[in-house]
């Protein structure tokens, strides 16, 4: 359990106004880090000594997200200046906004446990259209940090950058960690399927060939995280056609597994 000191307490009463990455000039979907005011930057961790800067983020629905801080923002890129601004990534900003509140409290979070274990639940099909040890392990190289019951989304190059979200089923040793060092990836399917939405058909893309019997190593390794035994946890994958969700159906669905899963 993560305990709060006597500052961090006196923070908590004060509430803060979320705002998307996306509307500051260097952010996208892809972004993973919060940016703050200068002034709270100074508060909170000029005398850091170092490593991971994380906010506890709680709304007035008392929904709790946990965000990596890269630094301040610059107040410029504000038609009035307001130090009450926290620009976060932007699927952590829907999740607030999908809550009913984006007026936040924020605590500091001076350390995380290292990450041990990490249980991921692939949300769309379009996620066993690509190699998904190549996928993750570039997942988890961006990601500082990961929460259980949250969900991030990876980019698929091979369609184009389409998006596809992936649940975070549980993490070990605690409910929030650090990525980093050697981490064990299991992964599971979803037990049921989840109609979220009703869309018109569209024209399928081509069938994508993926090799029939590639031996995936044992175990992945890079830029000094290790993997052992994501190979063995690998679901089986098949070629099939796709078809692509258009961006609003993306948001319906979105919502719609945050709101199922989170219910669990």
């Amino acid at each position: 359990m993560i305990e709060l000191t006597d500052v961090q307490q006196a923070l908590k009463m004060h509430y803060y106004q979320a705002q998307s990455i996306l509307q500051t000039p260097h952010g996208d979907l892809t972004s993973k880090y919060a940016y703050i005011s200068l002034r709270d930057y100074n508060k909170w961790f000029d005398d850091h000594p170092g490593g991971l800067m994380v906010l506890q983020l709680r709304s007035e629905t008392e929904m709790v997200r946990y965000v990596a801080v890269a630094g301040p923002y610059d107040s410029s890129i504000q038609e009035e200046r307001n130090d009450d601004i926290l620009y976060l990534p932007d699927s952590i900003y829907q999740e607030f906004e999908n809550a009913g509140s984006i007026q936040l409290k924020a605590q500091v979070v001076y350390e995380l446990e290292q990450a041990t274990k990490i249980v991921l639940k692939p949300l769309d099909n379009a996620m066993y259209c690509g190699d998904m040890r190549e996928l993750m392990e570039s997942a988890m190289n961006e990601f500082p940090l990961l929460q259980k019951h949250t969900q991030f989304s990876v980019p698929i190059e091979s369609l184009g950058g389409y998006m596809v979200d992936v649940w975070v089923e549980n993490v070990e040793p605690a409910e929030v960690v650090q990525l980093g060092g050697e981490v064990e990836v299991e992964f599971v399917e979803p037990l049921e399927e989840i109609v979220e939405y009703t869309r018109v058909p569209t024209p399928p893309l081509p069938a994508l060939s993926l090799p029939e019997s590639a031996e995936p190593p044992s175990a992945a390794s890079f830029q000094g995280m290790s993997f052992p035994g994501m190979a063995l946890a690998m679901p089986s994958v098949s070629a099939s056609a796709i078809t692509l969700p258009s961006a609003a159906d993306k948001d319906a669905m979105r919502a719609a597994r945050l709101a199922r899963f989170a219910n669990k």
